[in-house]
């Protein structure tokens, strides 16, 4: 679009829409677009203020400097904020180089417009295609984190997970790595509009089961002198974490399994009863 109806500075357009899109939820983008907009209009009267005293030379690189550090500073704090340094900096690198080519007024209605179509961009981008994207991922990685703790478990229990830094395997990783992505998925679920609290507050015993259990799993891991537990008992938990892999991918209940007994462990086994107790309570009727 920004080519095809040949604005001025068409490159400003896309950057708009990867900044907008650029929020963890779709209350986010929309905060990141009210943000941009009112810091482009404030940032152009910024530097309309700079460009008034006609700054050249090392002045004009001291502004730069200046201003590129006040964006670094505020990026991370306040979008908003370092809306209103980016944008004037944008502008005065933009004029500088121009070398009398162009007006301010050119550059800065360029800006302004070229703002204002690449958010709308960006919001109906993610309206159309992220709206409902965090929530239904939601079932598939609870189920493919599940299983990748029950593998962790009987690597911990069995003879195959004596004498290795369990810490470094590719079952802890993979673990550490999933549950961090189930919390920004149900963090990001929360911020979807519209948004079925009621199915989300359903979801949260289960997180947090899930990331409880994954502590427990990590403190096990430290412990030398773990018991090795029998094939038969390895074959059960393996059934038990299956069985709720396959209930919260297919957004199905799931009743409860015996667990069996892990001695010095007791802790393991009373979370992996509360998680299947989570996974039977979340009315799966309800999922997204």
């Amino acid at each position: 679009m920004a080519y095809e109806f040949n604005f001025a500075r068409s490159y400003w357009v896309p950057l708009s829409c990867v900044a907008v899109m650029s929020g963890s939820t779709i209350i986010a983008t929309y905060h990141r677009a009210i943000q941009r907009g009112f810091g482009t209009i404030v940032g152009i009267l910024i530097a309309s203020f700079i460009l008034a005293a006609q700054p050249y030379g090392y002045v004009i690189a001291l502004f730069i400097l200046l201003l590129t550090f006040m964006t670094e500073l505020f990026i991370v704090k306040n979008y908003g904020l370092a809306a209103l340094f980016f944008t004037p900096n944008a502008l005065l690198m933009a004029e500088s180089t121009s070398h009398g080519s162009f007006s301010f007024s050119y550059f800065a209605s360029a800006r302004l417009i070229d703002v204002i179509i690449g958010s709308l961009i960006g919001l109906i981008g993610v309206w159309l295609m992220g709206r409902k994207s965090a929530s239904s991922r939601i079932p598939h990685l609870v189920a493919k984190t599940i299983r990748i703790q029950s593998q962790l478990l009987v690597l911990l229990f069995s003879e195959g997970g004596r004498g290795l830094n369990l810490e470094e395997s590719s079952e802890f990783k993979k673990m550490q790595i999933n549950m961090i992505h189930l919390k920004t998925l149900y963090s990001t679920a929360s911020g979807e509009i519209p948004v079925n609290q009621k199915v989300l507050d359903s979801y949260w015993p289960v997180v947090f089961s899930i990331e409880h259990l994954g502590f427990l799993l990590n403190n096990c891991s430290k412990v030398e002198d773990r018991p090795i537990l029998s094939e038969k008992k390895l074959a059960q938990i393996l059934f038990v974490f299956e069985t709720m892999a396959n209930a919260a991918g297919r957004k199905r209940s799931t009743s409860i399994k015996q667990v069996p007994e892990i001695e010095s462990f007791p802790s393991i086994q009373n979370e992996i009863i509360r998680l299947q107790k989570s996974l039977q309570m979340n009315d799966t009727r309800m999922y997204l």
